[in-house]
């Protein structure tokens, strides 16, 4: 009948499934990439999630009669590839933003794809970085065999990061490149950092607070542009917005995420480096006033 359309399944040649095979190491093709993240990648993911929580659930409550595993060589080995894949994806993907950012600043980045899902290596480092998501649910993985806890901001921020590319990615934003980058640059210093700790090598607490004010300024940042690209698009109307491929019903879920990440970050910080940090400096005072003392008596 003339009013039928052809199935786009058929249309692009996929009549078998990709395959995680097929995404690694075949040429790339954006059609492809839609078929497999759409057909073959979001099921799976959804899957991983489930058994993801049902592992923080009842992962504990397992461990509670058993020995703590020693995995601090494989911590050390694990934290040290993701912050070796981390920086490369990072020094590799720079570039795409760079050139970017001088075709027409900020807004260009954040309302245009140009290359970003079409060139054969930036896409396909893009996309490596949402397939990361899922390895590194294994962080998680470590904490329940060492008898770690498990805290809300961990499992929470692991969860959505991992299924939100997922489900997300076949709208191809143009604005998480900045999001990607700055959690590259993140991970390229906090894994590193867990790695030397898993190997024994001792750091100055001032370290991990530093990464936490980094992990916070990443979600402060990406907060901030988000919001300079809607005050453009209030200010300037949808008519000129009309070229923006941001998708701003989607970037109102971003922000709603980044803002419960900068939320949940914030408070960790206050309360492990802020608020337990008090009494040790009130102490500190407490016993200065009494070496004065001491020394007034004299």
């Amino acid at each position: 009948a003339s009013g039928e359309t052809t199935s786009p399944l058929l249309a692009n040649n996929f009549t078998t499934p990709v395959t995680y095979s097929d995404m690694l190491f075949g040429e790339w093709n954006v059609d492809k990439t839609t078929h497999f993240m759409t057909h073959t990648n979001q099921p799976i993911a959804i899957g991983i999630l489930i058994s993801y929580l049902l592992m923080i659930q009842f992962g504990p409550k397992i461990m509670e009669s058993r020995k703590a595993f020693d995995l601090q060589r494989a911590l050390a080995m694990w934290n040290m590839a993701l912050f070796a894949y981390s920086a490369l994806s990072l020094y590799l993907l720079i570039p795409e933003v760079v050139q970017t950012y001088n075709k027409g600043g900020v807004i260009r980045i954040l309302c245009y794809k140009d290359e970003a899902y079409t060139h054969s290596l930036y896409a396909w480092l893009y996309w490596m970085y949402v397939m990361s998501k899922g390895p590194e649910l294994i962080d998680t993985v470590f904490l329940v065999l060492r008898k770690r806890p498990v805290i809300f901001m961990h499992w929470y921020h692991h969860s959505v990061t991992f299924i939100l590319p997922a489900l997300l990615y076949t709208q191809y934003l143009p604005w998480v490149r900045l999001g990607v980058v700055f959690n590259l640059y993140v991970h390229t210093i906090m894994y590193f950092y867990y790695g030397l700790r898993a190997m024994g090598i001792k750091t100055p607490r001032w370290v991990s607070k530093g990464i936490t004010l980094t992990q916070i300024t990443q979600f402060a940042s990406m907060f901030f542009f988000l919001g300079v690209l809607i005050h453009k698009y209030v200010t300037d109307g949808p008519d000129e917005m009309r070229g923006c491929m941001a998708n701003f019903d989607i970037m109102a879920l971003g922000i709603f995420v980044v803002s419960s990440y900068l939320y949940l970050f914030c408070d960790y910080f206050y309360k492990t480096y802020v608020k337990n940090e008090q009494p040790t400096r009130l102490k500190k005072i407490d016993n200065s006033e009494t070496e004065r003392e001491k020394e007034k008596a004299l």
